[in-house]
């Protein structure tokens, strides 16, 4: 019996093609983990598919129910505003008659309004997939000699920077000697190495908090190496914590079940 529940990952999108190839690998790795499940990937800018002609082509397909995961690592504007408002719209331009409530003729089948999950991030997954990019770069979880910086790529928003400073606080308490968060804002990478070289640590490490590779994250690098960081990991992508990530979301509650009242 064919399914009728689809995910819809949602993407911010950049004209760097690295984001694109970055979520793309990403996606074919929660479809590895998942094999029965339709996954299809969207972007709110710069790339394509946008959002409604994702919706649109997994509704032409048969999918009744979507989910939506946004691939983000915070609650900020993107996923507050962007991407309810692309769905809504999304879900809106579908015809009158294949939206449920809308008097659905028997022979059609009647789709769901989308249900919007919560953004990947913060998640304790997600600290086990920066430890994993760390591993791999020759640094051993926990290192008490070392100090991290949590480099994100910043937000007007309040609520969002209070939320990374929580997750730096939370993951220093896991053996770290220091978890200082900064966002990608001129030389704050540098700076903060600069810092913690003077408080005494003894190795100091970056840690991007980004999905993909793009413009932030090579600031970040080149701005922390420049300053004498030992290492600087590379960006999360496709590693299976980020998978399973998206997974938990898809599988746990949502964040609005019904966009069209939820506005």
């Amino acid at each position: 019996m064919k399914q009728t529940q689809a995910m819809l990952a949602v993407a911010h999108g950049s004209r760097d093609p690295r984001h694109r190839e970055a979520v793309e690998a990403l996606v074919a790795a929660v479809r590895g983990q998942r094999p029965g499940l339709r996954v299809e990937a969207a972007y709110l800018d710069h790339c394509g598919p946008t959002t409604a002609r994702a919706l649109h082509g997994l509704v032409r397909e048969g999918y009744q129910h979507v989910k939506v995961v946004p691939l983000l690592l915070n609650t900020a504007y993107h996923v507050r505003q962007d991407i309810p408002e692309a769905v809504r719209a999304a879900y809106e331009g579908l015809p009158r008659r294949r939206r449920s409530g809308s008097g659905v003729l028997p022979r059609l089948s009647a789709v769901s309004e989308p249900v919007l999950t919560a953004p990947l991030g913060p998640h304790p997954l997600l600290l086990a997939g920066l430890e994993r990019r760390l591993r791999e770069a020759g640094v051993w979880p926990g290192d008490e000699e070392a100090s991290v910086v949590l480099a994100w790529a910043g937000s007007s928003d309040q609520t969002a920077g209070g939320v990374i400073d929580e997750l730096a606080r939370y993951w220093q308490d896991s053996g770290w000697r220091q978890v200082l968060a900064v966002p990608a804002v001129g030389d704050r990478a540098g700076e903060a190495v600069r810092r913690l070289r003077r408080e005494g640590a003894r190795r100091v490490v970056v840690a991007p908090y980004f999905l993909a590779p793009g413009m932030l994250a090579d600031r970040i690098r080149e701005s922390a190496l420049r300053a004498g960081a030992d290492v600087v990991s590379a960006e999360l992508t496709d590693a299976p914590e980020v998978a399973d990530t998206v997974l938990a979301r898809f599988d746990g509650s949502v964040a609005a079940c019904r966009l069209l009242t939820a506005a």
